[in-house]
């Protein structure tokens, strides 16, 4: 292979990776909005005339899911920048005789950054979400036992799977 068509090739993966990342914000951005209409249409469930407290109770499930399909989105993401700095990057470093300081990722991770600032949050919103929303239907229900056992179950379920989907957050790749 010519040094022009290697060039031409890592030009080609470069552009495909840096479209990819690109489309995993915009998809973490659509996880977002559809939590968010969902977490309101599940609101608009319960306090409606015909509703009752009891939705709530899937508040949480949309909210692990959600957040755990972004946090992926985010590990994706994460391997896509390393594969640049790591594959791609020094490879054009080394044919073009750039500066490895002037390739996007290597920039960014010398200046110890790291994408995801907003992964934190979505962990966060889903705690919340998850704790508030099962205080709430365990108020409103103290008094129905079957129910309330039932509850029990979910809301364990819930803990467990919060704290798995949690554990994403901390890795990389």
């Amino acid at each position: 292979m010519t040094e022009e068509n290697t060039l031409s090739h890592l030009e080609a993966l470069r552009a495909d990776a840096r479209d990819e990342v690109k489309r995993r914000i915009q998809q973490r951005d659509q996880y977002s909005m559809q939590l968010t209409v969902a977490l309101g249409a599940i609101a608009v469930g319960a306090f409606s005339a015909n509703g009752t407290p009891k939705f709530f109770a899937l508040a949480p499930m949309v909210s692990i899911y959600f957040t755990a399909l972004i946090l992926y989105s985010y590990r994706i993401h994460d391997v896509l920048a390393t594969y640049l700095r790591c594959e791609i990057e020094p490879q054009f470093q080394s044919l073009c005789s750039v500066p490895s300081s002037k390739e996007l990722e290597i920039w960014y991770a010398a200046e110890g950054r790291r994408s995801g600032v907003r992964r934190w949050f979505f962990v966060l919103e889903m705690w919340v979400i998850t704790l508030l929303s099962l205080a709430y239907v365990f108020h409103k229900t103290w008094n129905e036992p079957g129910f309330t056992c039932i509850l029990k179950y979910a809301a364990l379920t819930y803990f467990i799977l919060a704290a798995w989907t949690s554990s994403w957050a901390q890795k990389k790749g």
